[in-house]
């Protein structure tokens, strides 16, 4: 142990009085990379591939630049997860580049100590726009990226395994992009629910930005199994929705073996079934689909989702798909699109590219699907001036309602897990044990607990 004098008083005076002027310092061992202990190739990551899967096709899109117009041209190279699937590696990225801008990219490879592999530098290329595909090499328990071959690589990242025979869901749902600070707990609620009752059980939610209490409902659905959360975090400040092709790649990849069935909407979107249950009508159609578009009608919302909780009640009340039925005939125009993940090879805001040989695409009939767009006609956002303007297409309106049993249901179900999350009460001084009540007399004074 080292020692050294001082002649400055560095505490309160009152302890400076008891102790003498020597200061006492410990040595810090710092662990060194060459002593972690050796790595064990467990049987999951014992595994070298040689060649991307369906490498010609990823390469055709590319050269045809089919995200090219999707997303910002900057941005730095932050890793958001790497997907390990049986035969590759996909790193999702923030970084939106298109195949024309000729960015290389290099997929790197560590192991259980985040050392990396010697020898195990591969090039790629991005695509979609965010996303790189990478080989799979043996030993590899963490993967990362760069730019430049003999550049630092960004910190290592643990992979995300999706080493399934058969996905664990038959339908999952893209959530749409979270970010803003205003509350959307409403929101989501709602819309899990909703998708729940029509047959959904995973959901996939990628946050730029959220409010506390926001974040308390998702933390809920994905301890209950039912989501998975992925929390991105960019350089920018500004222009959040700019943003929508970094959480539709990442959606899209998380779900690829984990959800044989993907719908891509936002979160103010509800798909609709009117004459069976979605998944039976998937099932009527055969085994060689692997996209489905649906029109979309908006529905006029003229009030804000809640804001504040205050009781389960209100909740029920403020159920949107309740209260909010003024639309239009569905429309494929700006339509949106459920697909296998695992028979696609990229999916945009609207549709798919790069269908494996032997699928088709089905167009669902209006009157056995649609999606419900709860759209705010409130100034403060985009585009919210929509019914000016169909009003001055002359396109006419109509009132839809929803089934009694549904709506009932519905509102059952979202007061139900919203009461959970918020639903708080005081601790009362009688469920104290007396010798807790003792040793933490001055805090619950200052509580006013026990007074």
């Amino acid at each position: 142990m080292s020692s050294y004098y001082i002649n400055k008083q560095t505490s309160p005076e009152i302890i400076s009085e008891l102790t003498d002027k020597v200061v006492y310092f410990d040595n810090v061992f710092i662990q060194k990379e060459n002593i972690f202990a050796k790595c064990k190739v467990k049987k999951w990551n014992n595994k070298t591939t040689t060649e991307i899967p369906r490498i010609e096709t990823l390469k055709l899109l590319a050269k045809i630049n089919v995200t090219a117009s999707e997303g910002l041209a900057d941005g730095q190279l932050r890793l958001i997860s790497a997907f390990l699937y049986e035969d590759e590696i996909v790193v999702t990225t923030t970084r939106q580049r298109s195949y024309e801008m000729k960015t290389p990219v290099y997929c790197r490879y560590f192991d259980c100590n985040r050392v990396e592999i010697p020898g195990t530098v591969y090039k790629a290329f991005f695509f979609p726009l965010t996303s790189v595909h990478c080989l799979r090499k043996a030993g590899a328990s963490y993967m990362s990226l760069s730019l430049a071959e003999n550049e630092t690589a960004q910190m290592p990242i643990p992979f995300t395994h999706r080493l399934f025979e058969e996905p664990e869901h038959e339908l999952g749902v893209c959530g749409g992009q979270i970010y803003g600070t205003n509350a959307k707990w409403m929101q989501i609620a709602e819309f899990v629910e909703h998708h729940k009752l029509i047959g959904a059980t995973m959901f996939y939610f990628s946050v730029f930005e959220i409010d506390g209490m926001t974040r308390m409902i998702l933390d809920e659905y994905e301890r209950s199994g039912f989501a998975e959360v992925t929390m991105i975090n960019t350089e920018y400040t500004n222009a959040a929705m700019m943003r929508h092709m970094v959480q539709i790649h990442e959606c899209f990849y998380r779900a690829r073996k984990h959800s044989k069935w993907l719908l891509n909407i936002d979160h103010d979107e509800y798909l609709i079934p009117f004459k069976q249950p979605i998944l039976s009508y998937i099932e009527s159609l055969g085994n060689n689909t692997a996209e489905l578009v649906f029109s979309v009608r908006r529905m006029a919302k003229f009030k804000e989702s809640l804001e504040k909780y205050n009781n389960t009640q209100e909740v029920s009340n403020e159920i949107q798909s309740a209260n909010y039925n003024l639309t239009h005939r569905p429309v494929y125009t700006s339509g949106k699109v459920m697909v296998q993940p695992n028979k696609v090879n990229a999916i945009l805001l609207h549709w798919s590219y790069g269908m494996e040989p032997g699928y088709k695409v089905n167009v669902v009939p209006r009157n056995i699907a649609t999606l419900n767009h709860y759209r705010t006609i409130s100034r403060n956002y985009l585009w919210s001036d929509y019914i000016t303007t169909m009003m001055r297409q002359k396109v006419d309106f109509l009132h839809v309602t929803l089934q009694k049993d549904y709506v009932e249901q519905l509102r059952q179900n979202v007061a139900q897990v919203v009461g959970y999350v918020f639903e708080k009460h005081d601790v009362s001084c009688d469920t104290i044990p007396p010798s807790l009540k003792f040793i933490t007399k001055p805090y619950l004074k200052k509580l006013k607990i026990c007074e």
